[in-house]
């Protein structure tokens, strides 16, 4: 950002830059149930259907502000695996919300097991 200095009256105005610093968080996944039908998956671009199994992100966008966003349990690839498991280390310590079964739950934490696994054998 880019700003005026020194001002008012015949005073010389310098030109300065500065930045506002916002520490980065990195986003937060949990496993849940779609309230509604109105959500669509970030990946496939089709609609979460009310009552079926979802991940449910939160960007943090800016200092005090963030975003959620949605992506359905199929498009779970090994890209978006690695960044849940940056974040949580193991499959196990992905939050699931209390209205999902602990069979769901335990179904998408073995998706995720078998992608981490998938993606080192591949380096």
């Amino acid at each position: 950002m880019v700003g005026w200095v020194g001002g008012g009256g015949g005073g010389a105005r310098v030109l300065c830059a500065y930045t506002m610093t916002f520490k980065q968080r990195p986003s937060t996944y949990r496993i849940s149930i779609a309230p509604s039908s109105r959500a669509r998956c970030r990946a496939c671009k089709r609609r979460v259907d009310k009552g079926e199994l979802r991940i449910a992100i939160t960007a943090f966008v800016r200092p005090g502000r963030s975003t959620q966003l949605v992506r359905c349990v199929q498009c779970v690839d090994a890209r978006f695996g690695a960044a849940m498991l940056a974040v949580y280390g193991t499959p196990a310590r992905v939050p699931a919300e209390a209205s999902v079964s602990v069979a769901d739950a335990t179904a998408v934490r073995t998706r995720l097991q078998h992608i981490a696994g998938e993606r080192v054998e591949e380096t």
